[in-house]
């Protein structure tokens, strides 16, 4: 029969007094990183560190950096963390030129915005400025590249129920004939408070309608490619489809 094994007290004292030992300096290392990291913080929030650093745009080309900052009321003295993402989205979608607008807070102190700008469709001339006819209808002089449009001319417009449903046609063009129209002129008649009149690439007129322009366009190219090799003339798209030579407008093809 195995003896009890007796274990004397004192020998457990210093194992006991060196568990406590690390206990407690565990427990002091947890305070310390506590007080460290709440010195930090103050120090973060209350010094120019907490302020946006840089602002990264990307997807402008309208707008420049400047004007979307402007338009979004940021400046390097914002505070990072209190700064909102959604707040700033909702003023720049504000505006009628931005379609989306997404903004990221990436620490310590950067803001990146990026927008979806809605496209330009249309380029006019009002009181000797030139504006930007935007897809959603919207004419806008507040672009910074509208010398280098590549888009038909807008001539009689104004801002209104026409223009609105005219860039709404526009939008629903294939490129191809898109691309082949250098100007549109709004020339309401008696008969049709919404008839126009397109210039082309090719060197035809073209007299239709902003009711359903898109549906009667879609005809362009079958009907060029039956007139004969350099006749000229008015393509009528208002009731039928039919081509006319200058000269001879009660010619029908």
């Amino acid at each position: 029969m195995q003896k009890n094994k007796i274990i004397n007290l004192e020998d457990r004292v210093p194992v006991l007094r060196e568990k406590r030992r690390k206990r407690a300096n565990f427990r002091l290392l947890i305070y310390v990183a506590i007080f460290f990291a709440l010195l930090l913080l103050v120090i973060y929030f209350q010094t120019s560190i907490s302020h946006v650093g840089k602002y990264e745009i990307y997807g402008n080309e309208l707008l420049s950096d400047k004007e979307i900052l402007k338009l979004a009321d940021l400046n390097k003295k914002e505070s990072f963390f209190t700064l909102s993402s959604k707040n700033v989205e909702q003023k720049l979608e504000n505006k009628k030129i931005v379609e989306k607008a997404v903004v990221n807070k990436i620490f310590p102190n950067t803001i990146k915005i990026t927008v979806k700008e809605f496209p330009v469709i249309g380029q006019t001339k009002i009181d000797n400025d030139t504006y930007a006819l935007l897809a959603n209808g919207y004419l806008t002089k507040d672009i910074q590249n509208d010398n280098k449009l590549d888009v038909p001319i807008f001539t009689n417009w104004e801002q209104g129920d026409e223009l609105q449903e005219m860039a709404s046609e526009l939008t629903k063009l294939p490129n191809s004939i898109f691309h082949s129209i250098s100007e549109i002129v709004y020339s309401p008649t008696q008969a049709d408070s919404m008839h126009i009149t397109l210039y082309t690439n090719e060197g035809y007129e073209v007299l239709t309608s902003i009711r359903q322009f898109a549906d009667h366009m879609s005809n362009y190219p079958s009907i060029i490619k039956d007139i004969p090799q350099g006749k000229k003339g008015i393509i009528h798209l208002e009731v039928g489809a039919y081509f006319a030579p200058f000269g001879d407008n009660q010619t029908k093809q």
